[in-house]
């Protein structure tokens, strides 16, 4: 080859290795772009209510018809349509109907969930797992009024398989959130998402149940103490809204349980105490900020009380303690019983764990424990979660290890949008 068609080749070379290397940039730039700073996102003030909607003696007059169409009107303009696209593994595409070879692709799944407008300025909250592994710079949101618009990541959280969006919108309509301690089983509840791409769908039902863990979640830290429902919820539903009947936001629909992957009469909600606590610091810092005991523990059971002597059957029992952990360093031991946080009665291990995780590091609560025959109040300053995953030092029962509890059966439990059914494994609780 001639000097000059050397040269020829080494320019386009160049020239070639310049456009892609301008392409790649260019993706990387755009998918960074969709993910907001914390320090960028301003924070806003959120819509909160102690007080209903509509007073006691008015429910009493009111009928159900009139009653669902006030509430399924003032929450539809605040439940949003989520898309965004998958990015599969790479394979390589086999010879198609034509004859022709394919080639190394990287095909795309195109995800669907809803979420919920908690502020004017375009903060939605919705599911970690309809966002999670998908193109940041794919997200796309869809309003009541039809306006698609993209969204960024303001913030994540496995741990209660929440996360934050945020659009660039003023005037939205946010959903009030309301007090979901005051539910109770048995309370009438309305489901508005996007199932199946049926947009502002509303279902209703009742609360059926409440603090149910049904081991969806895959993280260590996991918190699930759901409201269960048997509105009907189904895939697409994912991030949408539970009210109760005063239009109020008491919940995150986020998983089913089903032998089917579709609706069978169960549905699982994040409560709106825990998803508003979330929403708030992914606001704030683009992270969660959760305070924990550090303590391992486990639900009473009959025969733990016959052992401890206890005339109840009451309270969540510590059976790990990590060195140095606020528990340890507030005096709390082995076999304590935790009855109460702050004067609300914790029955289940989870139900703690709720408790705990509405405060940050630093914040003190006051725990009502049983030790030894007699019960006591108990101050205690939360201490941090990243010494729950890195501390190889605990206390147990056993003086070596973590105890492992009998666990009973649970039902096939699926959230709604995920490409693959979870199959984590029960564990102890930690805290």
């Amino acid at each position: 080859m001639s000097n000059k068609g050397q040269v020829f080749l080494f320019g386009s070379l160049i020239l070639i290795i310049g456009v892609l290397a301008g392409l790649l940039w260019a993706q990387w730039d755009s998918q960074m772009n969709r993910v907001a700073p914390p320090q960028a996102i301003q924070i806003t003030e959120l819509v909160t209510s102690q007080d209903p909607f509509f007073s006691q003696e008015k429910l009493e007059t009111l009928s159900d018809r009139f009653l669902f169409q006030q509430v399924a009107e003032r929450i539809k303009p605040s439940v949003v349509f989520i898309e965004a696209e998958l990015e599969l593994p790479m394979r390589y595409s086999q010879r198609d109907e034509d004859g022709d070879w394919g080639g190394f692709m990287h095909p795309h799944v195109t995800t669907m969930g809803s979420g919920v407008i908690i502020s004017t300025d375009g903060y939605i909250l919705t599911n970690n797992h309809v966002i999670d592994q998908v193109d940041p710079g794919s997200i796309s949101i869809t309003l009541m009024d039809k306006r698609s618009l993209p969204a960024a990541i303001a913030g994540r959280d496995p741990s209660t398989d929440l996360a934050l969006l945020k659009i660039e919108a003023q005037n939205l309509q946010p959903a009030v959130i309301g007090n979901s301690d005051r539910v109770q089983v048995g309370d009438w509840v309305l489901a508005v998402g996007n199932p199946f791409r049926l947009r502002s769908t509303v279902t209703a039902g009742i609360v059926s149940a409440l603090s149910r863990q049904v081991e969806i979640i895959d993280d260590a830290l996991r918190i699930e103490s759901f409201i269960q429902t048997d509105a009907a919820i189904n895939r697409g539903n994912s991030g949408g809204a539970l009210v109760n009947t005063s239009g109020e936001l008491i919940g995150i629909n986020t998983a089913i349980a089903t032998q089917s992957g579709n609706y069978q009469g169960y549905g699982f909600a994040v409560p709106s105490n825990l998803a508003l606590k979330v929403g708030r610091d992914l606001m704030e810092f683009g992270e969660t900020r959760r305070g924990t005991l550090g303590v391992s523990i486990v639900s009473m059971s009959q025969q733990m009380a016959e052992e401890l002597g206890l005339t109840a059957i009451n309270g969540v029992r510590i059976v790990g303690l990590i060195a140095e952990g606020a528990a340890v360093k507030a005096g709390l031991k082995l076999d304590d019983i935790i009855l109460q946080v702050n004067g609300q009665t914790v029955e289940e291990s989870n139900q703690l764990q709720e408790r705990i995780a509405l405060h940050r590091p630093g914040e003190r609560v006051r725990l009502r424990l049983w030790r030894e025959g007699r019960e006591f109040d108990q101050e205690v300053d939360l201490g941090q979660p990243n010494s729950l995953s890195r501390s190889r030092s605990w206390f147990s029962r056993s003086g070596s290890a973590i105890l492992e509890p009998d666990q009973p059966d649970v039902p096939d439990v699926s959230k709604p949008d995920s490409p693959e059914e979870s199959d984590s494994s029960r564990q102890d609780s930690i805290d």
